[in-house]
Formats: C-alpha cells, structure tokens, sequence
C-alpha cells in the first residue's frame, strides 16, 4: 500500500473518531405576532388556601411578554441516529399554590415522573393521555412521590379534578435535545407567568450540543399548535432557529 493511501486511510479513521464530537447550539426565538389576547384572571373556587393562592393570577394557557416572547413553548430537535436515554433524576411535576409547577415539564420518552404536592390540600391527578397510561388518582397531603413512568412520545394534558382551574402538561419527546421558552431564570429558578409578562425576553432559548447534520426542529404550544423547520446544524457554533406564531399550526382533531 503506498504512502498516500495509507495518509488517505488515516485520515478517513481520523474523521470518523471526531465526527462524533462534531456538534453545535441551535438557538432562537419564539415571537407573537401582532398584539397577544388578554390572559384571563383565575378564580378559585373551593378551600381557602387554594382561594388565596389563586387572587390575582392569571391563565397561563398563552402567556407573552412585553418583548412578544411566548412562555411555555416546548421546542426539540429530531436527530437522526443519535441514541436517546433517560435522565438518571426523576423530573419533578409538583403542584405548588393550586397550580400545576411547572405548567409544561419537557421530559425525555421512557422518563419516571415523580408526580407531587406541595401544598397543604388535597388534589387530583388526572392525565389525559392517549397514548401513555391515563391516570387518575388523589395527593391527600404534601409531599409524597408519585413514579409514574411516560414512555411514549405524546403531549399529556393533566387537570385536577378538585380544584377545575388546575391545568398543566408533560410534554414527552423522543429527543435528548430540547428546551422550554421562558422556562427558567440565569439562576435556574422557575419564572412564574405572571413575571414573564412583564419581563423582556424575547421567547429565547438553546439547545446545545446538537450533533452536526440535517434535524427537524420542532416547536410545540397548548394553544397554537406545533411548527417545524429543518435546518443543517454546524460542526460547531450556533445555527438561529425562529419561530413566530404564525409558523404554528394546530392539529386537526379527530
């Protein structure tokens, strides 16, 4: 084998060592278009700490800030091959001030969910799964853990059957690579909805380390559907992914 060949040799193993490590950061937007609806106020109607929880809080089926950053957009991209595994820490659905905390929990499919309660009345776990086991069972008092394993993919809408204001979701994707607009602060604390209302993002977020090569970038939301694009992500550095609500659409019910 002459000299060249074996140079061309190395440099192909060379190549499939490192192409593994090839890998940069999606980052982007998610903007409202023209003025965003009102939030309408909640109202609690049943025990006195869910009532006074309550005052003064808003839905947060569709939350905007002043910078027309969309709250609670659940944004993942598909990567072709890439091995997914699960979390070694359960994710936590707490509800926390009658509330369903976070509303939207972004988990890995195949995830245990520790479902719990906070605070100091009873409530109730209703999923509205369709494709995962449907639950529905009582939290009598505070702070127990409720494992329960979302193994396929699915967007699952939860209720609390005591208290009719509580919705939230556990959005299940079959991706390592997401985030959650308006998720969490710079220190890592939950942003209420009420704050990023009033805040300035601009419906920012990022994913990092997403293997180099063609992805579908997916974007989902309760109340303006989902929106995708595809994109060719770099061996390194960042690729800007945006959306706005006019790229959602919502899905045609059956």
């Amino acid at each position: 084998m002459s000299f060249k060949t074996h140079g061309l040799v190395a440099l192909l193993v060379i190549g499939m060592l490192t192409s593994g490590a090839m890998a940069g950061n999606i980052t982007g937007t998610v903007t409202y278009s023209g003025d965003a609806p009102a939030r309408p106020v909640l109202t609690a109607t049943k025990d006195q700490h869910c009532i006074d929880a309550v005052k003064g809080t808003k839905s947060e089926a569709l939350v905007v800030s002043k910078e027309n950053g969309i709250k609670n957009v659940v944004i993942y991209a598909r990567v072709p091959r890439a091995k997914v595994t699960v979390p070694e820490t359960n994710p936590v659905m707490d509800q926390k001030g009658c509330a369903y905390y976070p509303h939207v929990l972004a988990v890995v499919a195949g995830s245990t969910v520790d479902l719990t309660s906070s605070d100091p009345v009873a409530h109730n776990v209703h999923s509205h799964a369709k494709k995962n086991e449907a639950i529905n069972f009582q939290i009598p008092q505070p702070g127990k853990l409720f494992p329960h394993k979302v193994a396929k993919p699915e967007e699952i809408k939860f209720t609390c059957d005591i208290h009719a204001w509580m919705t939230g979701y556990i959005v299940a994707v079959n991706s390592n690579f997401f985030a959650v607009t308006g998720y969490k602060d710079a220190e890592g604390g939950w942003i209420s909805s009420d704050a990023y209302e009033k805040s300035a993002d601009a419906g920012n977020y990022t994913i990092a380390d997403v293997p180099a090569g063609r992805v579908n970038v997916i974007a989902w939301h309760e109340e303006l559907g989902s929106a995708r694009k595809k994109v060719e992500v770099p061996a390194s550095g960042d690729i800007a992914v945006n959306f706005t609500s006019a790229d959602f659409k919502k899905r045609a019910k059956k």
